[in-house]
């Protein structure tokens, strides 16, 4: 089983040039990560942010969100599509996991797109990249989910065990803001 860590280290463009298909590839194929780092929810006047713990497995989901304190503020555990979220001291259960956030938190996320997105992959053949001229690295994608547009931009990389990962990026979908800093990516 192959095992790395890394921590946010600055790659030059000239490292992290890939070819586009050959990188889709490679990334295609991992399907066992963990990313820890922080994410900010901006919408309006309003500004929420924690730390992020998110482990993803080809049938499992971990996703926990605390204050800076280390409190609690989110836990969701996904099998086999049954999701278990817990907020704000009580427990959800729901076989649907964007209905699940969208009741509780109020937001709907897609987060069968985003296990793709994060790393920078189409999670649907509609969907459009537009690439870095520098590093051939995704620097946009934008895609329609559930009948709403969302929009990423992907700021920085890093190198992993030879992949190209994003460690900043922003996902746009109407008013809301999402910002994500990733510190650390283990692959697993």
């Amino acid at each position: 089983m192959l095992t790395a860590c890394s921590t946010t280290k600055v790659a030059t463009d000239q490292e992290l040039f890939q070819n586009k298909s050959q990188r889709a590839e490679q990334l295609s194929q991992l399907n066992n990560w963990t990313i820890k780092g922080k994410i900010a929810f901006i919408e309006g006047d309003s500004k929420q942010s924690a730390n992020l713990y998110w482990r993803q497995t080809q049938h499992t989901t971990n996703l926990k969100l605390t204050t800076f304190l280390g409190v609690n503020v989110l836990s969701l555990s996904s099998e086999d599509n049954i999701h278990i979220l817990k907020a704000n001291g009580k427990t959800y259960q729901d076989d649907n996991l964007e209905d699940l956030l969208n009741q509780v938190a109020g937001v709907r996320l897609p987060v069968n797109a985003l296990v793709y997105w994060i790393k920078g992959l189409k999670a649907q053949h509609e969907d459009q990249i537009t690439y870095s001229k520098t590093t051939n690295l995704p620097e946009t994608l934008n895609a329609w989910v559930n009948n709403t547009y969302w929009q990423l931009h992907y700021k920085n990389y890093q190198l992993v065990n030879n992949l190209r990962l994003a460690n900043q990026l922003t996902i746009k979908h109407q008013q809301l803001v999402i910002k994500m800093a990733i510190h650390t990516w283990e692959l697993n």
